[in-house]
């Protein structure tokens, strides 16, 4: 293969009680195409998202990537035209790191011919991002569920309900994932834990069972949503102000700042509503209301 172009989707994560393990790929891309030439370096264009701040060398956070298949072939990263097309808002809880890595992973791995496999892939992109759930939903696509075990991570896909659809409301601020996991407790008491466990279990059989009445209360948490709450002025208000238009829930996206609701009817009041109460906090914000991407990662 001389050149490859890549398509990988924006996720949601967590859902509210899924912490680290829950995921969910949405319509929205980062595309990457990558061209073999005959220099010796690697250069990077950009458009869209982050083009006027995200760099265009070996900082970039799609290098390691890059490198991380070449050396399973014994190369290093060079004689490559890469252009990024940035769709995914950046620092928003959405799983843009997560799409570069894969692209640079999934994108390299054809080039060169490595044959990398699912576990494998998903495994090389959650070393560089530190946690799967993004990762495996955007290469998977649709609800997915992931474990890391001493065999390597496994994972189970779901229809996600298709009457179902995301809002997001994506404030501006910027959330860096570190600072939202640095804000995290070391410990948890046990009855949090079981709090999360009694949601998760609840939220995803209602899912299957379509019981929308119970979405509300099966996406609370206690593990990471309480925590971040400082860092996103108004967020326990959009909250309220989804609930009150007809959300059927209504959770932080991964570590935010970007809010996500369910819904299946009054999606622009929900969107509405959400969008003024963070003007009543004095932040603008843009809306999206995006369909469930069912392929995940794929290739032209």
């Amino acid at each position: 293969m001389k050149s490859v172009r890549v398509k990988v989707p924006a996720s949601t994560t967590n859902l509210g009680p899924g912490f680290d393990c829950l995921g969910l790929a949405l319509k929205l891309y980062n595309v990457v195409q990558m061209e073999k030439t005959r220099g010796r370096k690697v250069t990077i264009e950009m458009e869209g998202e982050g083009k006027d701040d995200l760099p265009r060398d070996k900082r970039n956070m799609i290098f390691p990537a890059l490198e991380a298949v070449f050396k399973r072939v014994g190369e290093d990263p060079k004689g490559l035209r890469i252009r990024q097309i940035n769709n995914i808002p950046l620092g928003r809880g959405l799983g843009s790191s997560a799409a570069t890595r894969l692209a640079g992973i999934v994108g390299a791995s054809r080039l060169l011919g490595a044959h990398l496999s699912t576990g494998e892939i998903l495994s090389l992109a959650t070393q560089l991002e530190g946690h799967p759930d993004n990762v495996a939903a955007s290469l998977l696509g649709g609800l997915v569920i992931v474990a890391n075990t001493p065999e390597g991570f496994r994972w189970v896909k779901m229809d996600f309900p298709a009457s179902l659809k995301v809002v997001l409301v994506i404030p501006e601020v910027d959330v860096p994932t570190r600072k939202a996991r640095d804000v995290l407790p070391r410990a948890i008491p046990i009855p949090d834990a079981v709090f999360n466990l009694s949601r998760l279990g609840i939220f995803l059989s209602s899912l299957t069972l379509k019981k929308w009445e119970n979405l509300l209360f099966a996406t609370e948490d206690k593990l990471h949503q309480p925590y971040r709450e400082p860092l996103i002025p108004g967020m326990k208000q959009v909250f309220e102000a989804a609930k009150g238009a007809g959300a059927r829930a209504v959770f932080l996206s991964g570590a935010g700042s970007g809010i996500a609701a369910l819904v299946d009817k009054e999606e622009e009041a929900v969107a509405e509503a959400m969008r003024e109460a963070f003007i009543n906090k004095g932040l603008r914000s843009k809306t999206m209301l995006l369909d469930i991407d069912k392929e995940g990662t794929s290739l032209d």
